[in-house]
């Protein structure tokens, strides 16, 4: 019985990965029970999904690069997870990667999933805003989450999925500085680099499942811009002036945020996260408006809470505690 074109396709680049050299065909066709037409064809779909394979005469392939495509051939060799990440969903693309993901959560998907696109038509930020999402540069994606929590602790997760990519970065590119605007951005100096949208499905006080989708400017270089968001936005490509692996990037994160949720969910609160926030908070004693919508308040943020909400000086001495809104940085308090 032949083996379905995507199994072959993935035999043939586990072999080519841990070869020191050049494989030959005939090799290939002996170790993985093929014919050579089948080497040919998985050899070709591989170089379609963006791996680097060199054939030469008498010599056979050799795996020269892999893709930078965020996939699951590429990015679950580099995870050491239990759920997130270990069922995947890839697409050239996507109208919305939350979309596609709660979908599939409707279905009965496991925790843990991730889908991923190289470009999205609809893709969204908060207030519904749009997300722009160029093809092939940056990371746009979606984790599936079943926490056994309650639906006020939700919130949370905004701020935790901003600290994974803060620890990825960190990892992977340690020259950046790294900061996180409360609720949901990741910044870089004084412009944006990411964006976090968590949806919920909950039916009173049980959460059926948790949609975080995330973009992230990852190889967006300054000319890919759009107008309004020069001097706005920035990618790690742009500060650092060289490329970054994206699958090498997904798999830092992926890595980290399940270690932060194993941690988070031991717990009641942000509690053992707080410091770690407060040493990378874009808004940490800068005067600030923020739109509530009905209202605006201004005044000087002092932290966070433990339950996530931002905590605001305001000009007559008293704190509020703000579960949600716009924030607008004015100055240093």
């Amino acid at each position: 019985m032949s083996r379905p074109a995507g199994e072959t396709a993935a035999a043939v680049l586990e072999r080519l990965r841990t070869a020191p050299g050049f494989t030959s065909g005939a090799l290939l066709c002996t170790d993985l029970g093929l014919s050579r037409m089948a080497i040919s064809k998985a050899v070709a779909q591989l170089r379609v999904q963006g791996y680097l394979i060199e054939s030469v005469p008498h010599r056979g392939y050799r795996l020269i690069q892999d893709t930078d495509q965020p996939r699951a051939s590429a990015v679950q060799p580099l995870l050491h997870t239990a759920t997130l990440g270990r069922y995947w969903v890839f697409q050239p693309e996507l109208a919305s990667t939350n979309r596609v993901a709660a979908e599939l959560a409707a279905a009965g998907a496991p925790q843990g999933l991730v889908v991923t696109a190289e470009s999205q038509t609809q893709g969204r930020g908060r207030l519904g805003r749009t997300w722009h999402s160029p093809a092939g540069l940056n990371l746009y994606l979606s984790v599936l989450l079943r926490p056994d929590v309650a639906a006020v602790r939700v919130p949370q997760i905004s701020l935790l999925t901003a600290l994974a990519w803060r620890r990825a970065l960190r990892d992977l590119c340690p020259r950046l500085s790294v900061a996180v605007k409360w609720p949901n951005d990741i910044w870089v100096g004084s412009r944006k680099m990411g964006g976090i949208l968590c949806e919920m499905d909950a039916e009173l006080d049980r959460v059926r499942h948790v949609v975080v989708g995330v973009g992230l400017n990852v190889n967006l270089s300054a000319a890919d811009l759009p107008a309004d968001l020069v001097g706005r936005a920035t990618s790690a490509l742009i500060e650092l002036g060289a490329p970054v692996s994206r699958p090498h990037l997904l798999a830092a994160f992926l890595n980290a945020f399940e270690a932060l949720l194993d941690d988070w969910l031991q717990g009641d609160d942000l509690g053992p996260f707080i410091a770690e926030f407060e040493s990378c908070s874009a808004l940490a004693g800068r005067r600030l408006r923020v739109d509530l919508g009905r209202r605006t308040v201004e005044g000087v943020a002092t932290g966070l809470a433990l339950d996530g909400r931002l905590r605001l000086r305001t000009d007559d001495g008293s704190e509020l505690r703000i579960s949600s809104g716009e924030t607008h940085i004015l100055g240093v308090g």
